[in-house]
């Protein structure tokens, strides 16, 4: 198959994207495809958001599959039928602003099953200028600041990002994934989210994932609290003593959204 084939391949054979990779706030947050143009990975890549659901390699089209539990919540997620050769050039068709573009990205020497070491979380804080960051354009930015994973064969710079709500039983619920971290002009190294951590006030952890889609550990959970204007404020280093003010608020919100048509 050539590359003028694998363009042909993208009406009939694209995948339907999910909304839940990545919160949208307009089509300029949209999370980049991965693996990237001139990428070296493992030979168990993960593939996301691809519009074709088949690779062209040295012994010609590879089929791919729904890629497994914890990425079959979204349908932009795809593994090969079977491992890719190693030390070998590969063709995608990738699905961008402009339109559909074919790329190229290189195998290692094999597969990786080894997770990327757990990110630092350090805080939680709304941007005060949600401006400063134009390639995601929202009316409300809030930045989660982080020490960087680290990962045996994935660069630290191709890692991608996760934050889940940390469940009472202990589960986690994915909020935001796909995130690439942004580096201040300060050095600092934050996680964008777009529109903010919408919903009532909980912990939330950070979870790195590699090339082969190995998930990190989570990192230590952030509470994050609610302000005095219903919106969420830094994150507490512990839950106090209950506020009689903040559980009105958070009442008045509850019965607010079950109120909200269905």
């Amino acid at each position: 198959m050539r590359a003028a084939d694998l363009l042909f391949a993208a009406g009939a054979l694209a995948v339907a994207p999910a909304a839940l990779a990545h919160r949208q706030a307009g089509l300029e947050c949209l999370a980049e495809p991965q693996p990237s143009p001139g990428a070296v990975v493992p030979t168990n890549v993960l593939i996301f958001d691809f519009a074709a659901p088949i690779l062209q390699g040295p012994q010609g089209p590879v089929p791919t599959l729904p890629a497994p539990a914890p990425w079959d919540f979204d349908a932009r997620y795809r593994v090969p039928q079977s491992p890719l050769l190693p030390n070998s050039a590969y063709q995608i068709l990738l699905q961008q602003n402009a339109g559909p573009t074919v790329a190229t990205f290189t195998t290692g020497a094999g597969p990786d099953v080894t997770p990327p070491a757990a990110p630092t979380a350090l805080g939680h804080f709304q941007a005060p200028n949600p401006g400063d960051f134009p390639f995601c354009m929202a009316d409300r930015v809030e930045l989660i600041p982080i020490v960087p994973a680290t990962d045996d064969q994935t660069p630290q710079g191709d890692l991608r990002y996760s934050v889940s709500e940390l469940l009472p039983d202990g589960g986690l619920s994915p909020i935001y994934a796909e995130l690439t971290p942004t580096t201040l002009g300060d050095g600092g190294t934050v996680l964008v989210l777009p529109m903010g951590l919408q919903g009532l006030p909980d912990s939330y952890v950070v979870q790195a994932r590699d090339a082969a889609g190995n998930l990190s550990a989570a990192s230590q959970p952030q509470p994050v609290d609610v302000g005095p204007t219903c919106d969420f404020a830094e994150s507490t280093a512990g839950r106090g003593p209950p506020d009689l003010l903040a559980l009105w608020l958070v009442g008045l919100a509850l019965l607010a959204r079950a109120r909200r048509p269905r």
